[in-house]
């Protein structure tokens, strides 16, 4: 049975896929991503299932996700657009650990 894109948007499993091979295909030190898609990708407990459109992003799981593929995850406030104070970008920084 194929997979509506409607129930595709809300897996969050898929979200994680997609964003695991764009950091495995990226060949720079930094990347950056918006915080509209990793919130998709690790939506907080406090996730709002009346508004698909605007989850809220669990940045402590996405940093442990990012830390054991070898990124590490922070805010980029720097990148911040108008309007957007609350959902700022996340930049991911390579890292080299014991894990890589």
């Amino acid at each position: 049975m194929p997979v509506s894109h409607h129930r595709l948007q809300r897996d969050p499993r898929a979200w994680q896929s997609a964003l695991d091979q764009a950091l495995a295909a990226h060949d720079g030190e930094r990347a950056l991503a918006r915080y509209e898609h990793l919130a998709h990708a690790f939506p907080s407990p406090e996730y709002d299932p009346r508004d698909e459109s605007h989850p809220h992003l669990n940045l402590d799981a996405l940093k442990r996700w990012a830390l054991y593929r070898g990124w590490q995850a922070r805010p980029a406030t720097d990148r911040v657009q108008e309007g957007e104070v609350y959902r700022p970008p996340v930049r991911f920084t390579r890292v080299m650990g014991k894990y890589h």
